[in-house]
């Protein structure tokens, strides 16, 4: 497992939470308490009423949805700082998609009742979880284009995008995306099977487009990569 890191640190890296005013801050740090979850582990299923949302300290976690021919899907993946289930705990509806540790992972639990609190006395709160939804709203939307029409190049080349633009670092080589993701996991992303994608990244890895490690991918032409993610 890695280092465990400290609530408040974890709180204050959230670009949400940080928002709250500092003394507000400070009291819904001392309701939460942080969690491991081990590489694989699943956090909760979908569909459960948690009392509590996660915010990511270390570590990475995806959002699962397992469908009817038993293929999971992964829909979303949640890094440092990151919150998860976290629209369940506000409309009380619950998650409707399973979190499951894609690495050894620390994450705050954040119980619901305090949450709603310091929510509910809170406009800038508000207002960002509202451009929040929004701006994931106009992400799900795009993904969905790509998904429904796209070649398997698109939908490969769009996820590789998203997760560029969340977790990309800039290197000497280009923008690596520190995540230790499977083949499997960027299939589900993408929704085409695990053959199809290892094909087409050898074939970009040839062309020169990326660098693909054991623990991290590098886009080394962005350009060559928006050509490939366009419809």
């Amino acid at each position: 497992m890695p280092e465990r890191p400290g609530v408040r640190d974890v709180l204050h890296q959230s670009a949400l939470l940080n928002k709250l005013e500092a003394h507000a801050l400070e009291e819904l740090a001392s309701a939460c308490r942080m969690e491991p979850a081990e590489k694989g582990e699943t956090i909760w299923l979908s569909g459960k009423h948690t009392d509590y949302f996660g915010v990511v300290g270390v570590g990475f976690v995806k959002m699962v949805k397992t469908v009817e021919t038993g293929q999971d899907l992964t829909h979303e993946i949640m890094g440092p700082g990151q919150v998860f289930g976290l629209m369940g705990t506000v409309d009380g509806c619950g998650c409707p998609l399973e979190a499951r540790a894609v690495t050894g992972t620390w994450y705050v639990r954040v119980p619901k009742a305090d949450f709603l609190k310091v929510y509910g006395s809170s406009h800038e709160l508000k207002d960002v979880l509202i451009r929040r939804a929004s701006v994931r709203l106009h992400v799900a939307h795009d993904m969905i284009s790509r998904l429904s029409t796209g070649s398997v190049s698109n939908r490969v080349g769009a996820v590789l995008q998203i997760l560029a633009g969340d977790y990309g670092h800039e290197t000497a080589e280009g923008v690596e995306i520190r995540i230790p993701l499977r083949r499997q996991d960027i299939a589900e992303l993408a929704g085409t099977t695990v053959e199809s994608t290892i094909r087409v990244l050898s074939k970009w890895q040839k062309e020169g487009k990326i660098r693909s490690g054991t623990q991290s991918i590098v886009i080394t032409d962005l350009e060559a990569m928006a050509r490939e993610s366009r419809i």
